[in-house]
């Protein structure tokens, strides 16, 4: 059902039973008109979803969120990508905030996190034009009523697991919506500056001690300094900053 509460984000709905993947029949789109600024597409299940760098996002029907928003954010340098991707992310935290009785924040790059657990994550494909964004996906996967995981994802939670309430999947995908054109108008007025500096508010280890691990199972003790234009993670070891790319390095969970 189109959105009531947005201008242009969610008036244009294409909803399905089960997709392999919104992101994909999201590209599909693209490949043969251009849909509408805002178009959402959304499965009640997901049978091939997918996270970074080829990870699998687990969409129970039913009982998660599962959504893709096509955006032509033209105005976007190619090398400030990272910034839509601020823009994503804090809107999902915004949004289920509203629902969470845990802190909700964000992990880097693109993970919304209940306390020290997984609740979402944000894929977003861009496609460039010479030095611009011509358009942008942005995939959404949200656990919303689920009750249990599966062991090879043991620190995984839903918005149930922590109210113990169930939720309505379309009334968080209003909200969820809402503040994603809240935040990208921001990005498009240029307020740069207020998206990194929420994010870095919301951003899980940001100036604070914790470990770190290396591909290669080495762990060490770093603090989050920010995120560099490239999006790379500057973490401070030893007092130098060190970027790093996305699976060049993890923060071990805190799960007491």
């Amino acid at each position: 059902m189109p959105n009531k509460n947005t201008l242009f984000i969610g008036k244009v709905v294409h909803a399905f039973e089960a997709l392999a993947s919104t992101n994909s029949y999201a590209q599909e789109l693209l490949a043969k008109s251009k849909p509408t600024e805002g178009t959402v597409i959304s499965a009640a299940t997901q049978t091939a979803g997918r996270g970074q760098i080829g990870s699998k996002w687990e969409s129970p029907e039913g009982e998660s969120l599962s959504l893709s928003v096509i955006l032509y954010p033209h105005f976007l340098q190619a090398r400030k990508q990272f910034e839509l991707n601020m823009a994503a992310t804090l809107a999902l935290r915004d949004a289920l905030s509203a629902y969470a009785k845990s802190v909700v924040s964000v992990k880097w790059p693109n993970d919304v996190y209940l306390g020290p657990r997984k609740v979402a994550g944000i894929l977003i494909q861009n496609q460039l034009a010479g030095q611009l964004v011509q358009h942008s996906i942005i995939g959404t996967g949200v656990n919303i009523n689920q009750r249990a995981f599966p062991p090879e994802l043991p620190f995984a939670t839903s918005l149930y697991l922590d109210t113990g309430l169930i939720h309505d999947l379309d009334e968080v995908a209003a909200s969820y919506l809402q503040a994603l054109e809240q935040r990208y108008l921001l990005l498009r007025a240029g307020q740069t500056t207020r998206l990194r500096r929420d994010y870095y508010q919301h951003l899980t280890g940001y100036q604070e001690l914790r470990t770190y691990r290396l591909p290669d199972g080495r762990e060490f003790e770093a603090e989050a300094a920010g995120v560099d234009e490239a999006g790379r993670l500057l973490l401070r070891i030893s007092g130098e900053l060190q970027p790093f790319a996305l699976k060049e390095i993890a923060l071990v969970p805190d799960i007491s």
